[in-house]
């Protein structure tokens, strides 16, 4: 019964309103005292794991992000989507989806993507004629990005808790994301067919290079950012401190569209969500702690070590644990919490960790895309001002598709390892 006390404390917790991390973070101490453990280690534990170089770089990209909001950098990134894709049936929609993809190359976060670009495009979308809650459905989608393309923060914790190089999971993760982005332009233009959604602009080469112009500067931060990593020349930690600085120039000497006043805010936004996304981390290392002292991956590999024999049908399983440990966990926990118990598994049965990173981050979005953790559902919703219910119901089509990338993902390794095989080979 003692095993079970954190997550039965926590979920009562949940149920309550209570956020995550103090759920996840009370249940695991509560835990701890029942089983006669000092408090002492529970505090040795926080500073000990949270002291990494790696999570060090998780500031500095919701630094970057920060300033790309706050600079107009992510405006001159939504009108090079629209010279690119808004000509199309949902032409509009399309350019949600691929300025996400843009935005998602620097911010590193799904949340701060979808308040980034929501607040711009949300608007645009109603005034066309888009549906309030699809709007939300779509930016909400959309957002999840930030989990799937590099320098993502999720990337970042899995590879601190899996011991792998960061570097190989953002290459793992580009074909990916970027069959996940394809997916949505699909359903936005099915839904523009079924429901008559307008067409952009008529593409224009000239139009085309007026965007690329106006966007060069802001598009040169994921160059420097992923062009450093992968070349070696810098580590993921070090391209955070690059692109921070970079960012920080060009809005203040480029577009001049930083002042020392505005700084102050993107300063608070930082710390904030800094503060946030490591409260969650050391909540979950608590509960972490707790489980490795109960033997508890030891008895997961036990009673799974039967379709151990069959990666397949292991990864299949473990998918279906995940689709439910999400519906209550966002990704951050659940990478803290989930993949230190499935280790010694993956271990007998051969399993890539890179590759399953991929499959955890896709299985994930489908969770931040849907109450009760759906953090980017919610800000879809607020942005677009409709009730939660309506954007839940607008958003299934979406994932529905992402439950189709999930088992793509899964079925064919070579969709993550394909990329990083070969940046070794050479």
């Amino acid at each position: 019964m003692i095993v079970w006390l954190p997550i039965i404390v926590a979920l009562a917790l949940l149920l309550l309103g209570v956020p995550v991390s103090v759920a996840l973070g009370v249940g695991a101490a509560l835990a701890l005292v029942e089983s006669h453990t000092s408090l002492v280690i529970v505090g040795q534990q926080l500073f000990n794991g949270l002291n990494s170089t790696v999570l060090l770089a998780i500031p500095f990209y919701m630094y970057t992000g920060a300033v790309m909001e706050r600079s107009g950098l992510a405006d001159r990134l939504i009108d090079l989507a629209k010279a690119l894709v808004g000509s199309f049936r949902g032409g509009l929609g399309m350019v949600d989806v691929v300025a996400s993809m843009f935005f998602a190359d620097i911010s590193g976060s799904a949340t701060a993507d979808t308040a980034a670009i929501g607040s711009v495009m949300v608007p645009g979308l109603k005034k066309a004629g888009y549906s309030g809650p699809y709007s939300a459905a779509l930016q909400s989608a959309s957002g999840s990005l930030g989990l799937l393309f590099p320098p993502s923060i999720s990337q970042i914790v899995y590879a601190y808790v899996a011991q792998i190089s960061p570097a190989k999971l953002f290459a793992a993760s580009l074909i990916p994301g970027i069959m996940v982005a394809f997916s949505f332009m699909v359903v936005n233009y099915l839904a523009a067919l079924r429901f008559n959604y307008p067409r952009g602009d008529r593409f224009s080469f000239a139009q085309l290079g007026r965007a690329l112009r106006g966007a060069a500067w802001a598009l040169l931060a994921p160059v420097l950012i992923l062009g450093g990593i992968f070349s070696g020349i810098v580590t993921p930690t070090e391209a955070g401190v690059v692109a921070g600085g970079y960012v920080t120039l060009v809005g203040f000497l480029v577009y001049r569209s930083l002042t020392l006043r505005s700084m102050g805010a993107v300063l608070v936004k930082t710390v904030r969500n800094t503060a946030r996304v490591m409260f969650l981390l050391g909540s979950a290392l608590i509960l972490g702690l707790y489980l490795i002292r109960e033997q508890v991956p030891q008895a997961v590999a036990s009673h799974l070590g039967g379709v151990a024999h069959s990666p397949l049908l292991l990864l299949l399983l473990i998918n279906v644990i995940l689709l439910f440990a999400h519906t209550v966990l966002e990704t951050i926990a659940s990478i803290i919490v989930i993949v230190p118990v499935l280790l010694p598994l993956f271990g007998v049965a051969g399993v890539d960790l890179v590759y399953f990173g991929i499959i955890l981050l896709v299985n994930s979005a489908i969770g931040i895309n849907f109450p009760p953790v759906g953090f980017c559902l919610y800000i879809g919703a607020s942005i677009a001002e409709v009730p939660l219910e309506a954007a839940a119901r607008a958003i299934l089509p979406f994932l529905a598709m992402l439950v189709v990338d999930l088992i793509l993902v899964t079925l064919l390794p070579n969709l993550s390892l394909w990329l990083p095989s070969s940046s070794t080979s050479s």
